[in-house]
């Protein structure tokens, strides 16, 4: 309706501009407008350009009724707009109903999860503490279930020893028997031999005697010749490239069966006379030459040398000697000509022994 007295205002309007032209051009302007032929204003009128003036005025009507069908057809359709707002309000306010009561609904729902979830939660823990209770039984069971199996697996190798020794016991039986058996052939074996023994032990006794006799004469033999064994060896402690003059001591025993060999003097002293032989080695120490002699009691038996050069070291000097000796005859190492010895472990040394 509103819209409709706009449009009626604005066609009277028109109407009214139309009429002040239609006017002006009827009877001018009168402060403007002369009459070119009577002399007087307001009789100038151009045709041609009312006609002009009619025709835009038309084109202007006809826009204008153009305009208000589209501002019609525009008002029907915001009309339409409208009622379809108002239908969208009212589904709306049916949703926001449906939402107020989902909204209940909702809360009951969270009501009815936190419920649950607390009773998850004690469902959760029983259930802990049911899974705790079975694993601490599988633990027993399985310690349990261990233990029977050590117990069977020890009876079955205790059973196995036992079977074992059952078997050896068998075995050791049976060889008794078969012992005693022997031993009854043997018995009667010897019942119907012991006549022949008795006589052949009396047969015996006498060899039996005599052998006794010849063994024992042996032994005093064989514990005679054992007091009678007298050897030694000795060695120098260290090397002296300085040594030239005097007895050689050779103060590392070795070996001295009879004592016959003093270390601190260098001299052996016979224990008993006989046949002894005696050896010595002098190391030439670097490229230096010495002589050595064995003396018995004082007199020179044989020599040796340790000969050194520009091209020789640490030579040695071997030599033996086969001596008779009388009881407390002395024998020694005495220096001869040259200087030093050297020793590297047991390499300058000095022995002997009765044959």
């Amino acid at each position: 309706m509103k819209f409709r007295n706009t449009v009626y205002c604005t066609i009277l309007l028109f109407l009214c501009s139309i009429g002040e032209n239609v006017e002006l051009l009827v009877h001018g302007n009168t402060g403007n407008l002369t009459d070119n032929i009577h002399g007087f204003p307001g009789h100038n009128i151009d045709l041609a350009d009312l006609m002009q003036m009619f025709l835009s005025q038309t084109v202007e009507i006809e826009n204008l009724k153009q305009q208000t069908e589209n501002l019609k057809n525009q008002s029907e359709n915001d009309r339409s707009t409208i009622q379809l707002l108002l239908n969208q309000t009212k589904e709306f306010g049916n949703f926001k109903r449906q939402a107020e009561n989902d909204r209940s609904t909702i809360q009951s729902l969270q009501n009815r999860v936190f419920f649950l979830e607390a009773e998850l939660k004690n469902v959760s823990q029983r259930l802990n503490d049911a899974v705790k209770a079975l694993d601490d039984l599988k633990r027993k069971d399985i310690s349990t279930t261990q233990q029977l199996f050590n117990q069977s697996v020890e009876i079955k190798q205790q059973s196995a020893k036992d079977s074992y020794t059952i078997h050896l016991l068998q075995n050791e039986t049976q060889r008794l028997v078969r012992n005693l058996d022997d031993l009854k052939v043997q018995v009667r074996y010897t019942s119907l031999s012991l006549l022949d023994v008795l006589s052949m032990t009396e047969e015996l006794n006498g060899s039996l005697i005599q052998r006794l006799e010849e063994r024992i004469s042996d032994v005093h033999d064989h514990i005679t010749n054992v007091s009678k064994r007298i050897g030694f060896t000795s060695s120098v402690s260290s090397s002296n490239n300085n040594w030239n003059s005097g007895t050689l001591v050779f103060p590392e025993v070795i070996t001295n069966v009879g004592n016959g060999y003093n270390p601190s003097t260098g001299l052996f002293t016979a224990p008993t006379s006989g046949e002894y032989v005696f050896f010595v080695n002098v190391q030439g120490y670097g490229t230096q030459t010495i002589y050595v002699d064995i003396v018995l009691n004082g007199v020179s038996q044989i020599r040796t040398l340790a000969c050194g050069g520009t091209y020789q070291a640490n030579n040695p000097g071997p030599n033996l000697a086969l001596l008779t000796l009388q009881k407390e005859d002395r024998v020694w190492v005495k220096h001869h000509h040259g200087q030093g010895y050297f020793s590297d472990g047991n390499i300058t040394t000095f022995s002997g022994f009765l044959l």
